[in-house]
């Protein structure tokens, strides 16, 4: 009986993997297969984004973040992943909200190598790929010019689209320093 816990959280783990190891080839192989409708899915809190497979190297399990003294609370800390050192950023709170709870950060967005910043943003999970092509344009919304474009999916729900180009540009995302 004791067992069985552990063996089912080995197969979610496996699970875990094969599904990060699958996004992870899909994401470096998407500027070779013109994958321009294709939009990665993912889970801040309560809130979903997509965001273009172009600007995303990879999401990655939370690995140890190691703080930075005198910088803003949004800004986490440093990640080591993979020998980059990138900046850990709670886009939720940076966004004005309530900070991500330990249980609701789980993984890291790993913004590409063609925008100017190491960072990467903490999300809940990724949640797979959309057809931009498949989803409905949505009514404006006020709010900051990285989260401007709306759309509304085949179930009815709102998704953002998150522009990790126009938040790297961003001045406030780019002064970390309290």
């Amino acid at each position: 009986m004791a067992d069985a816990p552990a063996s089912s959280t080995r197969k979610a783990g496996g699970r875990l993997r094969e599904f990060t190891a699958q996004l992870a080839q899909r994401l470096q192989s998407a500027p070779a297969a013109g994958a321009g409708e294709q939009r990665l899915l993912v889970r801040i809190g309560a809130q979903d984004y997509l965001v273009a497979l172009a600007q995303a190297a990879e999401v990655v399990p939370l690995p140890a973040l190691t703080p930075a003294p005198w910088s803003q609370p949004w800004f986490r800390g440093l990640a080591n992943v993979r020998g980059r050192l990138v900046g850990a950023i709670d886009l939720q709170q940076f966004a004005g909200g309530t900070p991500l709870g330990e249980s609701e950060a789980t993984q890291l967005l790993v913004f590409g190598a063609a925008l100017p910043v190491n960072a990467a943003l903490l999300i809940s999970r990724a949640a797979g790929l959309r057809d931009r092509s498949r989803l409905q344009p949505a009514p404006p919304a006020p709010g900051p010019a990285w989260c401007a474009t709306r759309w509304i999916d085949d179930d009815g729900a709102a998704l953002a689209e998150l522009d990790l180009a126009a938040l790297a540009a961003d001045e406030g995302f780019c002064t970390i320093a309290s």
